[in-house]
């Protein structure tokens, strides 16, 4: 095979792309903290990974998805399992006074972390984050 024809086939494996969408209020789980979820996706799966939360869309984000069909596959397949997880969560908002915010955080971090395992939680720190905001 000619080095052109393998650079052709090359780039006709691996320039797949692939469009969905995801509800909003996931996209923060799917990127997680300074972006460690989205980043070991990417690792995972090779493939190139895009989410737009910021378009007009109304409640949901666009994700685009870049590599071989093996690789969009995995990736889509993991992305739309966290979201899945995300719709499954209740958030209940409210109004804690902030001279009671230290009480509740606890040293380091212990209080809200225990708090949200005894609620039914994650007990790994890297899902924990996120889920409780002061």
């Amino acid at each position: 095979m000619r080095p052109f024809d393998q650079a052709y086939e090359f780039e006709k494996d691996c320039n797949h792309v692939l469009k969905f969408t995801i509800p909003k209020r996931s996209v923060a789980r799917v990127l997680g903290k300074s972006g460690a979820s989205i980043n070991e996706i990417k690792d995972n799966t090779g493939a190139q990974i895009d989410v737009d939360k910021d378009g007009e869309r109304g409640e949901v984000a666009s994700v685009t998805v870049r590599g071989t069909k093996d690789a969009i596959a995995a990736a889509k397949a993991t992305i739309l399992t966290i979201a899945e997880q995300v719709k499954e969560e209740t958030t209940v908002v409210l109004s804690i006074e902030n001279k009671y915010h230290r009480t509740i955080i606890g040293a380091g971090g212990h209080g809200l972390r225990e708090l949200i395992t005894s609620c039914g939680g994650p007990t790994d720190s890297k899902q924990q984050g996120g889920l409780i905001r002061l």
